[in-house]
């Protein structure tokens, strides 16, 4: 696996795009943290019992969620990310050459998802930072592991998104229509889905038992869960779901990769 995974590496690290989504993901990270830790400075001290109604998410350890629930709107990024080098496998047929030189159908999906397991482990690591930073910023937080637990969610979510964009990518193998598919369905349909069943069905918690709301309902909005998360199934029911659709991703990315003609 390491050899195969330093053939991996060769094909990224002089693409273009994958330093620029990268350092784009990283710079909109603090971004979107330090835009969200400026409008509750701002609503603390100007809106009438602003704080007793938002309180202080960027404070330790509100801080490993709220960052969490902040950066999973940027998961697109990795995710169309993945999606192009997996296009560029198939554009350039290096899919096809792997196999030639001798890999099996199943290493080349398994080096995929390797790539995505250390990829999704390198941005839980960039919240970590962006997260103890805001924290430490915060006035009166004092340093805390407790929801550190929060920062391990991250990770099944970020895996979770990237691990369906590429399922997605070798579903269809067109750029454009698996970025729409994953931007449709991740933005809009299935938040319509969960709302139709959660309300109109009367079905809650199964709603939220789809596979992306699944890693969404792990880091929700760090304030107003009560009243905005009615029903929400526990945290290990989620966990679980979500390494079933996980492991769902990976063997029909197995079959599909290994039935397809290269």
């Amino acid at each position: 696996m390491v050899e195969l995974l330093k053939i991996e590496w060769m094909k990224v690290k002089n693409y273009k795009a994958f330093w620029v989504f990268t350092i784009l993901y990283f710079v909109s990270l603090f971004g979107i943290n330090y835009i969200g830790f400026y409008l509750n400075t701002v609503a603390k001290e100007n809106v009438p019992m602003g704080e007793a109604i938002i309180g202080s998410p960027y404070a330790f350890p509100k801080v490993w969620g709220t960052v969490g629930f902040m950066s999973s709107w940027l998961l697109y990024f990795p995710g169309i990310l993945f999606i192009m080098l997996m296009m560029n496998e198939f554009n350039f047929k290096t899919h096809r050459q792997n196999i030639i030189d001798g890999w099996e159908r199943k290493q080349f999906v398994n080096v995929k998802f390797v790539s995505i397991l250390i990829y999704s482990i390198l941005i839980t690591l960039l919240n970590v930072l962006v997260a103890l930073l805001f924290g430490l910023l915060t006035e009166a937080s004092l340093f805390s592991f407790e929801g550190f637990d929060r920062v391990g969610y991250i990770f099944l979510q970020t895996f979770s998104y990237i691990a369906f964009a590429v399922f997605l990518s070798l579903l269809f193998r067109r750029s454009g229509v698996a970025m729409a598919v994953f931007f449709l369905y991740g933005l809009i349909f299935e938040w319509l889905l969960t709302a139709f069943i959660n309300m109109k069905l009367d079905m809650t918690p199964v709603g939220y038992l789809l596979p992306l709301q699944t890693t969404d309902s792990l880091l929700p909005l760090p304030f107003g869960r009560e009243v905005l998360y009615k029903g929400l199934p526990p945290d290990w029911v989620l966990i679980l779901a979500i390494v079933i659709y996980g492991g769902l991703y990976y063997m029909f990315s197995i079959m599909k990769f290994t039935k397809d003609d290269l």
